[in-house]
């Protein structure tokens, strides 16, 4: 049979529309979806096959630590801990606003690092005198957290993503509510001791630009940089647009109020400065890190971009000058075990970002669990130069996880295969 001209042209028409169609939405849209969030095609390697020997370990409230940071000079991990079932009602950020069901225990956590017990450390849950909370409960319920050491102090800041109350009557809002308005999050700052006893509150930072926190990178001079990972939206349909539109933002304080210094981020995680000065910003929907000089007026200039194509959360710096980060190499993986945070842990993996000397940088995959054997589903990641130890916690993972490399004498010492576990 001929072929039709005009049918052979019609189809030529709508297969180049796809095509020009796919070729604009592919970098907007669509690899993000694809590659990014959900790893199509993505080969997920096991535990075994890197140089660590790793373990759990859990004790009364070291669960659902969204976040943590080390203080090199005390020798300290702080911890932001939570409830692991309780997350899946109550996280703004992820548009769980199930008051009813939240946290009331959530606490900061001190872990010495060089005082093992049995195969963890010692700990203590740490307790804020003088801090109010909402109407007076004095209660916390933490996300980020960060800090800056001191001559005599530690200063602890953290984003407290706490729900919205009736300005009249003082009552909480009802889930309903709180899904049209969202919660009412604040970055609070708290004063430590050396030894970590209990936290001095110092201050609550609420401003109009403070709408969906998510981690902090303090100055070190009273200011810091902040992001909102859904930048203005705080709960209803463009909420849950926020991450594909990357209306996330970066936004910055000092003693004269916040605002916002730049645009256009696809869900902007932990950022955190390097030992260059530079601010490290990652996405957890585009698979990059933008790289921005701070400007004398608190503002910021984008100067370079680092692709890695995960999923990716909180950065941290350590002793060497190199940034980590936890990546997740199925999103969705990710969400369903959010809602079952005591079944099966999802696949997670670690970065290491190294910048040589040519000021280039270099990214290296340093672990992997595709199991989920050991491995929290790691929402942050912290390196000791020291000991060489990595740690890693999860925003709902009942437990958190120490990796030792395994030629290093306390690996040795501990002597533990990477799947055991301690109930401490």
């Amino acid at each position: 049979m001929p072929l039709n001209p005009l049918a052979v042209a019609s189809s030529v028409i709508v297969v180049g529309g796809f095509v020009l169609v796919g070729a604009v939405l592919w970098p907007i849209f669509l690899r993000d979806i694809i590659i990014i969030t959900n790893g199509l095609g993505r080969t997920v390697q096991p535990i075994s096959d890197f140089p660590y020997q790793c373990r759990r370990i859990s004790g009364p409230g070291l669960q659902a630590c969204e976040d943590m940071w080390l203080s090199e000079r005390t020798r300290q991990l702080f911890l932001a801990c939570s409830d692991s079932a309780s997350r899946k009602h109550w996280l703004p950020n992820a548009a769980r606003f199930n008051v009813s069901g939240r946290s009331l225990n959530d606490k900061m956590i001190a872990l010495d690092i060089d005082k093992p017990v049995n195969t963890g450390f010692e700990y203590r849950v740490l307790e804020t005198p003088g801090f109010p909370g909402v109407n007076g409960d004095s209660g916390l319920h933490l996300v980020g957290m960060t800090g800056v050491d001191g001559q005599n102090h530690i200063d602890l800041y953290v984003v407290n993503a706490k729900p919205s109350v009736n300005i009249t009557t003082g009552t909480y809002l009802t889930q309903k509510e709180h899904k049209e308005i969202g919660g009412n999050s604040t970055i609070e700052l708290f004063r430590v001791n050396p030894e970590a006893e209990e936290v001095e509150f110092v201050k609550t930072f609420a401003d109009p630009h403070i709408l969906t926190p998510n981690n902090i990178a303090p100055t070190g001079k009273g200011s810091f940089y902040f992001t909102n990972d859904h930048g203005p939206h705080k709960a209803g349909t463009w909420h849950a647009l926020s991450p594909i539109m990357k209306n996330g933002d970066v936004s910055y304080c000092n003693e004269g109020g916040c605002r916002k210094v730049d645009g256009g981020h696809g869900f902007p995680n932990g950022l955190s400065f390097g030992k260059d000065g530079l601010l490290y910003v990652p996405s957890s929907w585009a698979g990059d890190l933008k790289v921005y000089r701070t400007l004398p007026d608190g503002g910021v200039e984008h100067i370079d971009s680092i692709y890695i194509p995960y999923a990716l959360d909180n950065l941290s710096l350590d002793g060497n000058g190199d940034l980590w980060i936890p990546g997740f190499p199925n999103m969705g993986d990710m969400l369903r075990a959010f809602d079952n945070p005591l079944g099966p842990t999802p696949p997670a993996n670690v970065f290491r970002i190294h910048k040589k000397d040519d000021g280039t940088y270099q990214v290296d995959k340093v672990l992997e669990d595709s199991e989920g054997k050991v491995l929290p589903a790691a929402t942050a990641v912290v390196h000791d130069v020291k000991t060489g130890r990595i740690f890693l916690s999860g925003i709902f993972s009942p437990f958190i996880s120490v990796c030792e490399p395994i030629d290093s004498p306390s690996a040795e010492t501990a002597g533990l295969g990477s799947t055991e576990r301690d109930e401490l």
